[in-house]
């Protein structure tokens, strides 16, 4: 069974750099066996892998790089057999890949969106259903959904929010279904945060809708200069807070937990005003008046 404290094994999508790199050394330097999985391991990502190697060797961290594609259903489910035959397990599973897309949805075309939606709605549920069986077997497993506030409060058209507000579907969703296994789901939900990843968002294919947009003047475009006591976001945070949820004891973690101090003001509370809401229409349907003769 997993216990709370610095054990057991991690397997964490997207480590090449950002949160999903803190989060490889944050627990890999506490304790934890740790399976930091990236794409390209050989070619694109192939420094990204040897720097995070070689400062594992360095910290005394078990830190394994992978190879893993969460667009692929061949790539995850091989990694996944890697660690089975190697006598491992996965204890707990990090879905942290993600690509970025911004500006208007019309001027996106149906290959960009697919391609978001792919890595950051389908990916997980990829990983979660590779790693499922071997947690229902042993009735327990944490799986922890690295999404975005901007995946619970929308604030203007993209790709990016709308998928990150699917992948919030799925994971609450499962997170209900596999509760009776002993296993939880959560969600962490970063504020704005400056990681490398943040200027690598997919641009529309269509510049000229895009710039018919940008002309129309979103007001939330405008930039506004940091006050003399502006405190940058520190992305260790992130990292601080997975550690923290892997360590809380199962059954005692909260499905939502907001991070950070940029565009989070008030996301907390809607949290909790949601879960409030989702008991009370559960527990309307043991009403007569509630009653679903139909199915």
């Amino acid at each position: 069974m997993q216990q709370s404290g610095c054990n057991g094994s991690v397997l964490i999508t997207g480590c090449s750099s950002g949160f999903g790199k803190l989060i490889a050394q944050t627990l890999g330097q506490c304790g934890y066996r740790v399976y930091a999985t990236m794409r390209d391991v050989g070619n694109r990502n192939a420094d990204s892998a040897r720097e995070l190697s070689e400062w594992a060797a360095r910290h005394g961290a078990s830190i394994d790089i992978l190879e893993l594609d969460v667009d692929s259903e061949v790539s995850v489910n091989g990694a996944m057999q890697s660690v089975l035959d190697a006598g491992g397990q996965i204890d707990i599973v990090v879905n942290n890949a993600a690509i970025t897309a911004w500006g208007p949805l019309e001027a996106f075309d149906f290959e960009q969106l697919s391609r978001v939606y792919n890595t950051n709605v389908f990916g997980p549920w990829r990983v979660n259903k590779a790693v499922l069986p071997q947690m229902r077997a042993r009735r327990s497993g944490l799986i922890i959904h690295v999404t975005s506030v901007v995946g619970r409060v929308l604030r203007s058209g993209s790709p990016y929010p709308a998928s990150k507000w699917a992948a919030e579907g799925l994971a609450e969703c499962m997170a209900h279904e596999v509760r009776p296994f002993g296993i939880d789901v959560v969600l962490v939900e970063p504020g704005a945060y400056p990681t490398p990843w943040v200027g690598r968002g997919m641009t529309p294919a269509d510049k000229r809708v895009a710039a018919e947009y940008e002309n129309g003047g979103d007001p939330l475009a405008a930039s506004v200069q940091p006050g003399p006591d502006y405190r940058y976001p520190d992305p260790q945070e992130v990292a601080d807070e997975v550690r923290r949820l892997a360590e809380l004891a199962p059954g005692q973690r909260p499905l939502r937990t907001v991070v950070g101090h940029i565009f989070t003001e008030g996301v907390a509370e809607y949290n909790e005003a949601y879960e409030k809401m989702r008991r009370q229409l559960i527990e309307a349907l043991t009403r007569p008046d509630q009653a679903r003769p139909w199915l």
